[in-house]
């Protein structure tokens, strides 16, 4: 048996090394890469189409426009809302202490005196919609640009003057 081994590891040094597996690495890592960056690219694009639609469709159909601007202007002022806290329902019926804390951007020509009287109304509006989410959509990453949509078209019902874009700036659910 040692004479197998000896003559096994004098044939290994002559033996060219497998270059095979070095090259099929390379060709699976270069496909993985740009399926990642194909990936990467179909999903911005999609989010910035799906933005752009839901803005004007909230223009459309629900009550003040929504002002549409590049999402790297500079805002307006922000209105930062007192945190609510409801409960949410799962599907077992079982409540759920949800936290959010939500804040309004304005268009740069908004004046902060005439979006204040709005200001009840808006609370009014994020309560019914948040009251509404369930735990499996609140504890969801992936629904958090819907329920900041769902937010925007009720702001956009009240009235209020110059809404550019909500902003989830806390969530936390029990």
């Amino acid at each position: 048996m040692s004479d197998d081994n000896t003559d096994k590891a004098s044939k290994a040094p002559d033996a060219p090394a497998p270059r095979g597996v070095s090259v099929v690495t390379l060709i699976v890592t270069a496909i993985v890469t740009a399926g990642s960056a194909g990936g990467a690219s179909l999903f911005v694009n999609k989010r910035a189409a799906h933005a752009s639609a839901g803005a004007h469709g909230a223009a459309g159909g629900h009550g003040a426009a929504t002002v549409v601007v590049s999402p790297h202007a500079p805002p307006g002022f922000t209105l930062p809302l007192e945190p609510f806290v409801v409960m949410c329902g799962d599907a077992n019926h079982v409540l759920h202490a949800m936290r959010a804390t939500l804040a309004i951007e304005f268009a740069a020509t908004a004046r902060e005196e005439d979006v204040r009287p709005f200001v009840p109304r808006v609370r009014d509006a994020a309560l019914a919609q948040l009251r509404a989410v369930t735990y499996e959509a609140a504890s969801d990453p992936t629904q958090t640009d819907r329920l900041r949509g769902e937010l925007q078209i009720r702001f956009n019902d009240t009235g209020v003057p110059g809404l550019v874009r909500v902003l989830i700036t806390d969530l936390v659910v029990q």
